[in-house]
């Protein structure tokens, strides 16, 4: 017998509608035996590239061969391409747009395929719908055996969207962004552990962090190391610092979202 196939879903379309339930039946019905895991369907409407950004933190967790489709996409029925790229051994199916940016960019072993094959989508094709009538299709007879090869030719100009990279400033603070806001309220930013070497140890009560113009607090081993409502940042689960206000809402309270810039400075000793 052989495995049973793994295919993940993360989307904008919310839990309000059904559009995420038809796409789970137009795999089902391609493949029964698809195991489908839930990603996230609460991307901010639009927002590529926070889409891209989860979608990035979320794969490592799956194994070798899982098919991770992303449909966030402002331009469906446009010009832009269906894509699926073949990255570490792990297939993803989007929408050329950006949405793999942050995959991409972290991938060693990597093949990009334009979907062309329309045997493999559903007929008709919506204006409005390629989740359903491209993408599913696709990850459905992916997680039934197609190999990638059977779907369209290799190409090698994916739409890649800018990166936000943290930066030394001339002062010697570091500054990051903030890449994501999750439902607890806490502030996920680009700033990952080897970006702090130069400020001191993470963890280090000296690495002062700033947003909005005042001081946050400071770098702590976890959460419950400060009383409830008092913040700072951590090393978070994403292998990115996070800024948070324990038990308590930070972006609602500091009025941060994503985009907005973060400073990290040492302190005095």
């Amino acid at each position: 017998m052989r495995a049973r196939s793994v295919v993940t879903l993360l989307t904008d379309f919310g839990g309000r509608d059904p559009f995420v339930g038809i796409m789970k039946g137009v795999i089902l019905g391609i493949y029964p035996d698809t195991v489908l895991v839930d990603l996230c369907h609460e991307i901010p409407p639009h927002d590529i590239l926070g889409g891209s950004f989860l979608l990035h933190t979320a794969a490592k967790a799956f194994p070798q061969g899982t098919v991770h489709v992303a449909v966030v996409d402002p331009g469906v029925g446009g010009p832009r391409r269906p894509i699926l790229a073949e990255l570490d051994g792990q297939v993803f199916v989007a929408p050329d747009n950006g949405v793999l940016s942050y995959p991409l960019a972290s991938a060693v072993d990597r093949r990009i395929r334009h979907l062309t094959a329309q045997e493999y989508w559903l007929d008709p094709v919506s204006a409005s719908f390629h989740g359903r009538d491209i993408f599913a299709p696709v990850a459905g007879h992916l997680a039934a055996g197609v190999e990638p090869a059977r779907l369209g030719p290799v190409v090698d100009d994916p739409v890649l969207l800018p990166i936000p990279r943290p930066k030394v400033m001339a002062d010697g603070s570091l500054q990051g962004t903030v890449l994501w806001v999750d439902r607890f309220g806490n502030c996920i930013t680009n700033v990952a552990q080897g970006d702090l070497a130069s400020l001191g140890p993470t963890g280090d009560r000296r690495v002062r962090v700033r947003v909005g113009g005042r001081v946050l607090g400071t770098l702590v081993a976890y959460y419950g190391e400060l009383a409830p409502g008092e913040s700072g940042a951590i090393l978070g689960s994403a292998g990115y610092v996070e800024l948070f206000s324990n038990q308590r809402d930070l972006a609602g309270q500091w009025g941060v979202g994503s985009g907005d810039p973060v400073f990290f400075e040492r302190g005095s000793e």
